[in-house]
């Protein structure tokens, strides 16, 4: 709760501040999980919503903070016997909210050219997971699972920007990233006892669209 008070306060304080000029964004990308190399997992696709606020505190900084939505299936996990015949199967998804805060560093001309942005990044997330279990023993039976919890995390990305060459401020990044976020850790918890899954962390590529009031100067 204290990360969402101080987030906010960064929020309100840009909106607040006539000195700094600010562009809000969405955007728009896709994930898969990223597993520990002796892992043999299929990858976990996840969809990605955003939406937040850049503003130019000086010429090569440009601190931004989002509002992000992850959503996606991960492995389904399947259990059989020696004679091929499937146990147990599960379903599994998960849904994400992260607030996040970027101390964006731009690499060329951020008031006239295209240019290459850093996106060092923390993150604070809400999971939820749910998983639903197919048992075909004796009596084929259904149980459905869900854990809610929080995660600290941080990110690193690169990005190409470009600017549209009207009098107002428009542009589209496009980012390649990666964060820590451990979507694998409820998912263990909700089945304590059996292998841990132990991904670490997901990587992606998104999309984002840059909303400008009027031409920088």
């Amino acid at each position: 709760m204290k990360k969402l008070i101080f987030i906010s306060c960064i929020f309100l304080t840009v909106l607040n501040s006539s000195a700094q000029e600010f562009r809000p964004f969405v955007g728009l990308g896709g994930f898969v999980h990223l597993y520990s190399f002796e892992k043999d997992l299929q990858s976990s696709p996840a969809i990605s919503l955003s939406a937040g606020l850049e503003y130019k505190a000086t010429g090569f900084l440009l601190p931004e903070i989002e509002v992000n939505y992850l959503n996606g299936k991960y492995k389904d996990n399947v259990d059989s016997s020696d004679l091929g015949n499937i146990i147990n199967s599960s379903d599994r998804s998960f849904s994400v909210v992260n607030f996040s805060f970027c101390p964006k560093i731009v690499l060329g001309d951020y008031n006239d050219g295209n240019y290459i942005q850093i996106l060092p990044k923390y993150i604070f997330s809400l999971i939820d997971v749910r998983e639903n279990i197919v048992s075909n023993s004796m009596i084929s039976t259904q149980t459905e699972k869900s854990l809610s919890t929080s995660q600290h995390a941080i990110g690193l990305g690169v990005g190409y920007v470009i600017n549209f060459d009207t009098w107002y401020s428009n542009s589209l990044a496009i980012n390649v990233c990666y964060n820590t976020i451990r979507v694998s850790e409820p998912f263990d918890q909700l089945n304590p006892g059996t292998e841990a899954i132990d991904n670490v962390g997901v990587y992606g590529i998104e999309f984002k669209y840059y909303f400008g009031v009027k031409r920088l100067k």
